[in-house]
């Protein structure tokens, strides 16, 4: 039985892209991250033949059940920080347009693609035991903005994958980049149309990219693909209220661009996420004794001919990702 014990704080975590479901990464990119929990599952199917009394201890009990198919869950915590969040970001809804002629450089993914992006996410939990889960993509991306306006911000992924192989003593083969130095993000403002709003308290994003199975019959029992089928986007604020502008948004269903912009302690470095056509919800108005009045805004993020729902826009000193 194995001796070591296992210490998160041991932890060594690497990504690979994939070219396809199918393909195995050949370069791997060394990461960080705050928490990670991946839950692999498999469904076990009860097939009781009858007819073979000595295959049976009793008649009751069941037999052996078949192994179905298998599936994967990954749950990510990772700081707001504009060097390391863009490789996630890269690995899981490909590569940004980026702008710039030299540093800083934009580089901005966008919600609503049909591409099919995969990666492996390698984990060694001991001494010698590496954990591989195969051909993962995003399910999801959100984020909290809570507290005091200077503190440390962390991003949610919600990550859906086809499989996991079978431990490894070793990291699999191929080249490795190093983790880049870390550049977090410090500061956060609530922006309304490129404005920053006064007096927000809290706040939160989410972008739910909706997959569907690929399930069919071959001679491998494993989903083939997750493919993107739709997106569903929200978004929310609290207040502390001061006069009735957004109550004249609401009424006069007022198209804007709600955005969370995050600065960096890395002197030009951003992370902006930014809904770029949203409505509001009507909100409620409570009045809970003569303390000041708080609100909370909802919106309904959607795209236009000219623009997707979300935009997710890292401005850094990294030239490209198109090859990462």
């Amino acid at each position: 039985m194995p001796t070591d014990i296992w210490y998160g704080a041991d932890c060594e975590t690497r990504i690979g892209r994939r070219a396809n479901a199918t393909t195995a990464p050949t370069a791997w990119q060394a990461i960080d991250f705050m928490q990670v929990t991946v839950t692999p599952s498999q469904e076990w199917r009860q097939r009781a033949k009858l007819g073979d009394p000595a295959a049976r201890s009793n008649a009751l009990d069941p037999i052996k059940p078949r192994p179905g198919f298998e599936r994967v869950a990954a749950e990510l915590v990772l700081d707001a920080d504009s060097r390391n969040l863009p490789l996630w970001l890269r690995y899981s809804m490909g590569a940004p347009a980026t702008t710039g002629a030299s540093a800083p450089y934009a580089h901005a993914w966008a919600s609503g693609g049909k591409a099919e992006q995969y990666f492996d996410l390698a984990v060694k939990v001991g001494a010698s035991d590496v954990r591989v889960y195969e051909a993962l993509t995003l399910a999801q991306i959100s984020g909290n903005v809570t507290g005091e306006n200077t503190q440390d911000f962390d991003l949610n992924l919600s990550l859906r994958g086809l499989r996991r192989a079978t431990p490894l003593s070793a990291f699999p083969a191929g080249d490795v980049e190093d983790i880049p130095d870390e550049a977090p993000m410090l500061r956060c403002v609530f922006e309304i149309d490129d404005v920053a709003a006064d007096a927000f308290l809290s706040g939160s994003f989410s972008y739910d990219r909706q997959l569907q199975e690929g399930v069919f019959l071959s001679a491998t029992p494993t989903v083939s693909k997750n493919t993107p089928n739709g997106g569903a986007h929200s978004g929310s604020a609290t207040y502390r209220a001061i006069g009735a502008a957004f109550d004249t948004m609401e009424v006069g269903q007022t198209v804007f661009e709600p955005a969370f912009a995050y600065a960096g302690v890395v002197s030009g470095h951003k992370i902006r996420v930014e809904h770029t056509h949203a409505l509001l919800a009507p909100s409620p108005m409570p009045i809970q004794g003569p303390g000041m009045i708080e609100r909370t805004l909802n919106w309904s993020p959607f795209q236009t001919a000219d623009a997707p729902a979300l935009r997710i826009v890292v401005t850094n000193d990294v030239a490209s990702y198109a090859t990462a």
